[in-house]
């Protein structure tokens, strides 16, 4: 074998051969031409690009330098300071963190909450500046904008939402939000489910700002001065009518009481009431009779004060030697916190034995009836004043239901009965002549 003594071209050996330095090399490890050895030469390759082999030069085998006594005394130091950081520690939920950490900690994640609080307060500002858009006309589009859905005159519908102007079918659009002040409206509006979530971090503003309820009532005259309280509707399609029929109610019971007094409602019964339900009711048929009608409901809190007023409606059948009809305003007493319970819930019914003799501009019936539904059981007493021409004696039966849409026109969003005759919420402003009328009604009582 022929012993290389120079580097063949195009050939370069990076360690010499076997022949030249009694070293052997591998086989497997091919010999590096020319053109590769000048491009290790350059160094690193990285997009097209060298870095230079000076600049990274490491000194593998460099002895380690002696230990020093600065560098001993930097040690017991840090060793130190760890210590003291381990006494003044303490148990967070069984994890330890130094005090000093932990207030740190605490500052920073406040930092963190007020900027969200005024990225949020910043939103909220902007929604509540918002002025009302234009629609895009019908014709803007064939489907749904959410769903992509295309609309039909009937399975699928096609509805504006108020915030935007876009147009979606029923089912991107099924929320109701209230709008903010300069569109003018104290109603909840159609939305899509988009804007639904948008407006929804200004809903509770908006419900103690610009509700329904927290308008200051208008029809608060309830004398023979004014046509409608001479005549109280069986069906009213507001809850400030119902308010107003309410009132007219109680007042149309203080005449009774002036009249005759034997046939008033007792005063023990009312002092222990826990709750009161008052509606207008219409009776029509003869041997089958058919009721009808509206009302509300409030609850007597243990500070003596009056929940706010939740609508409520009535229809049933009755059957027995009967026949005429009959309008009248009921005034349901709820002798406890169960009374109360039944009329929170969605509905409930009521059977009860009653005798009715009306004849005039002034009649009365009192009946003890048992109610049950999904709110519970309980016994109430029934009174009223009836304006009509109806005789006769009847086992009556009525379903009585809480109109939620009714309560979430007027509080502004959706909101359980319970909520309203047991929860905390404040007495709306509407409901004011209501108060003023309970009042009078039991400082009669007392006096």
């Amino acid at each position: 074998m022929t012993t290389l003594k120079e580097p063949i071209e195009n050939i370069y050996y990076d360690c010499p051969l076997r022949e030249q330095t009694d070293t052997w090399v591998p086989p497997s490890v091919p010999p590096m031409t020319k053109h590769d050895h000048e491009e290790w030469q350059k160094g690193f390759g990285c997009n097209g690009g060298y870095f230079p082999e000076e600049e990274y030069m490491w000194d593998i085998d460099e002895e380690n330098k002696g230990m020093t006594m600065w560098d001993v005394l930097a040690e017991m130091v840090t060793a130190g300071k760890d210590k003291v950081l381990s006494v003044v520690s303490y148990d967070l939920g069984r994890q330890g963190m130094s005090l000093i950490s932990h207030l740190l900690l605490e500052e920073a994640f406040k930092d963190k909450a007020d900027t969200l609080v005024d990225a949020s307060v910043g939103f909220e500002n902007a929604l509540l500046e918002r002025e009302p858009i234009d629609w895009l006309p019908d014709s803007a589009s064939s489907s749904c904008m959410l769903c992509g859905a295309r609309f039909h005159p009937i399975m699928r519908s096609r509805h504006h939402c108020r915030f935007c102007g876009g147009i979606f079918c029923d089912g991107c659009s099924k929320g109701r939000s209230l709008m903010p002040p300069k569109f003018s409206t104290s109603d909840p509006q159609r939305v899509c489910d988009v804007c639904g979530v948008r407006l929804e971090c200004i809903q509770p503003y908006l419900m103690n700002k610009i509700s329904r309820s927290c308008q200051l009532p208008t029809k608060d005259l309830t004398d023979l001065s004014t046509l409608r309280s001479w005549l109280n509707l069986p069906w009213a399609h507001t809850m400030e009518y119902e308010i107003y029929k309410a009132v007219n109610s109680i007042y149309e019971y203080f005449k009774v009481g002036d009249l005759k007094p034997e046939k008033s409602i007792p005063d023990s019964i009312l002092r222990q009431a826990k709750g009161l339900a008052i509606i207008t009711v219409v009776n029509v048929g003869m041997m089958v009779t058919y009721k009808f009608g509206t009302g509300l409901v409030v609850a007597r809190r243990a500070d003596g004060s009056w929940s706010p007023p939740s609508a409520i409606s009535t229809c049933g059948v009755g059957y027995g030697v009967q026949a005429g009809g009959e309008l009248a305003d009921y005034i349901i007493v709820l002798r406890n916190t169960d009374a109360i319970k039944t009329f929170s819930g969605n509905a409930h019914l009521s059977v009860g034995v009653g005798i009715s003799a009306s004849a005039g501009h002034v009649g009365r019936v009192a009946e003890a009836d048992f109610r049950a539904g999904d709110g519970g059981y309980a016994a109430c007493y029934t009174y009223s004043c009836s304006k009509g021409a109806f005789a006769g004696c009847a086992l009556n039966g009525s379903v009585v239901s809480t109109r939620n849409s009714e309560n979430a026109r007027f509080y502004g969003g959706p909101v359980e009965a319970s909520e309203i005759l047991l929860g905390s919420m404040t007495k709306p402003a509407a409901a004011a002549t209501l108060y003023r009328a309970l009042s009078k009604l039991f400082e009669k009582v007392k006096n």
